[in-house]
């Protein structure tokens, strides 16, 4: 296929949609409607992701993310029918949980091993043999990057597209050959309610400063910091928590709430529906959202909520780290987290000035991220796999490798650490030379 004719560029869009509760689900959807607007697109959600193999696209775009739901959309990328080239979205960089909840706890547990050996090579096909030999091994506590899983589907994609500098790196270390892609998570502009309003809809109080934090409520989002934090402040420097996310009626976090006296101070919210997150981002005066351990992931709730300028307090962790410090508290996990948590709770509910900068900053980095200068990235990264161009990437991969490996070559243009520089000069002279290095 040549470069001119790409203009209809046929992609099947392999991933889940609404109604699934999922993040990558709401992302799917999203960056969908912007991408039909430039090139054909076909979906495909996981159960069907078969059909996309014989339909005659150009190129696949798989989102992939560390959930049982996506085992058809991997089996589809692995399928040895598969002969149209992938682009592969990691929405997690671990994926363990993938493999672990779609085969091992349903009884799968020869195709278990086969992708945890294909991932891991000799040291996965140990770690089988003990599971055979009868000892029993807690794989769900594994040490999720130690044992991430996910370095077959990044062999298996001809581009491989990650949402963070975190991810992108963990994908080179784990194959350097990839032709690995930062693209950043899009923020899409919220339908502005006003304040006062979404208060009354939501029934939160109209005066206090409002901490939000939303997104499904598991231990990794440590709510229960956030409540212990706020219990370390004095009535009249204590924000109102509003939590959005189901919380079953036996959540410890309800009990917590309960015995540090916070009951006027916080409410929890339950699952809310699309209209009722944009109603909490508006009702805000700053968002709280922590996450450890992480898989690697983006936030599309975070992404959304700093898109509405709203100030963000979150972990110092994972892909969290690299939000820009003109909006984003930083906190450190462990050690005086609770502490150094009610600070800034209480400096940037409190201090208009520190909101005022804070939130135009946060704006400014959520326009930046619009779904449509999104989408044309995709496109990009799109053509070029159909194109055949991540070929030639791919020996530039090679080679950079082979440079890391015996140790020779200088760091990157400027002392960039990475080798691709000086790996596409090799490659290049290489193949101008004597064909040494045979052009793919």
């Amino acid at each position: 296929m040549t470069q001119d004719s790409l203009g209809g560029l046929s992609v099947g869009f392999i991933g889940p949609l609404p109604p699934t509760r999922s993040g990558v689900a709401d992302y799917d959807a999203e960056l969908l409607t912007c991408l039909s607007q430039r090139i054909a697109v076909t979906a495909y959600e996981p159960p069907r992701a078969e059909r996309a193999l014989v339909a005659k696209h150009d190129v696949l775009l798989f989102q992939i993310g560390n959930d049982p739901l996506h085992a058809p959309s991997v089996e589809a990328l692995f399928s040895p029918s598969r002969r149209t080239p992938a682009a592969v979205v990691l929405h997690d960089f671990v994926l363990h949980h993938l493999f672990a909840a779609a085969y091992l706890d349903r009884g799968r547990e020869e195709e278990y091993e086969r992708e945890l050996e294909r991932a891991h090579g000799a040291r996965g096909r140990q770690l089988a043999r003990r599971m055979r030999a009868g000892r029993k091994i807690p794989v769900w506590d594994l040490d999720p990057w130690s044992w991430p899983m996910s370095a077959a589907v990044i062999r298996a994609a001809g581009a491989v597209i990650a949402h963070s500098r975190l991810v992108r790196g963990a994908v080179l270390r784990e194959s350097p050959g990839t032709w690995a892609v930062e693209i950043p998570h899009h923020v899409l502009p919220g339908p502005p309610t006003d304040p006062a309003e979404a208060r009354r809809a939501l029934g939160l109080p109209p005066n206090r400063p409002l901490a939000v934090t939303l997104g499904v409520v598991t231990p990794a989002k440590r709510v229960g910091k956030i409540v212990e934090a706020l219990a370390l402040l004095p009535p009249g420097r204590r924000p109102f928590l509003f939590v959005g996310g189901a919380v079953g009626g036996d959540d410890p976090l309800l009990g917590k709430v309960l015995a540090l006296g916070l009951t006027k101070d916080v409410t929890f919210g339950g699952y809310l529906s699309e209209n009722d997150f944009w109603k909490a981002a508006s009702a805000g005066t700053l968002a709280v959202n922590l996450r450890h351990p992480t898989m690697g992931e983006t936030s599309g709730a975070v992404c959304r909520l700093a898109g509405c300028g709203l100030p963000l307090i979150v972990s110092d962790s994972g892909w969290l780290r690299e939000l820009p410090e003109a909006f984003a508290s930083k906190i450190p996990v462990g050690g005086d987290e609770t502490e150094r948590l009610a600070g800034e709770l209480s400096r940037v509910a409190f201090d208009p000035d520190v909101r005022r900068t804070r939130s135009e900053a946060a704006a400014q980095w959520g326009r930046e991220r619009h779904p449509d200068i999104v989408a044309e990235a995709y496109v990009r990264v799109l053509k070029d796999v159909a194109g055949g161009r991540v070929k030639a990437l791919g020996s530039s991969g090679r080679v950079a490798a082979g440079l890391l490996d015996v140790g020779i070559g200088r760091p990157g243009r400027r002392n960039a650490k990475d080798r691709g520089p000086d790996a596409k000069v090799v490659a290049a002279v290489a193949a101008r030379a004597a064909g040494i290095l045979p052009v793919e």
